[in-house]
């Protein structure tokens, strides 16, 4: 099945009645996951684009590269790329290291980002790595007893274990998922 395909089906089960409020022994919020090919990048943020736009939920969309970058001001950003072009990558995945550390004002700053939103939609995750990693996110979230359900749009495979990011990298966290579409 195409990603387009998948895509169109995966919209039909959040419009499903009581996608955004499980019910019964627990009511686990799920979080799922969208995999799909990196080549389908595109196709994936054009659908999601056009979903936003006709959708009646209230989705909140957040691209994880942004979100890693909303805790900087303008002029720290500057000083950012300076220190790319004069120490190097692995100098600004250092200082990127600093936020994720401190994994309450991350969580904070999600759900704030989140606050009146029926489901979540998780991108950027290839634009984040190796900065931010999706299930580091997930995991600190969850531990602030995060309600809502999300949707990690993913751009590798996922095995129903773990997630290999652009299909080859397989050193991402565990976190449970379940796969959508």
């Amino acid at each position: 099945m195409s990603t387009y395909d998948r895509l169109n089906k995966m919209e039909k089960r959040i419009n499903e009645e009581g996608f955004t409020t499980p019910t019964g022994i627990g009511s686990e919020i799920p979080h799922y996951v969208f995999d799909y090919p990196a080549e389908d990048e595109l196709i994936v943020r054009s659908y999601i684009e056009g979903l936003l736009k006709r959708t009646t939920l209230k989705i909140k969309e957040i691209n994880l590269f942004k979100f890693l970058l909303s805790f900087y001001k303008e002029d720290e950003l500057e000083e950012l790329i300076e220190i790319s072009e004069e120490e190097g990558y692995d100098e600004i995945v250092r200082i990127f290291q600093t936020i994720i550390e401190h994994p309450h004002i991350m969580a904070q700053s999600f759900i704030e980002k989140a606050k009146d939103a029926e489901l979540i939609f998780i991108t950027g995750v290839g634009n984040a790595y190796p900065f931010l990693r999706s299930s580091q996110l997930l995991k600190k979230i969850s531990d602030h007893a995060f309600r809502k359900p999300i949707i990690l749009f993913y751009p590798g495979h996922f095995t129903g274990l773990d997630l290999r990011l652009f299909g080859i990298l397989h050193n991402e966290d565990q976190y449970q998922l379940t796969r959508i579409s």
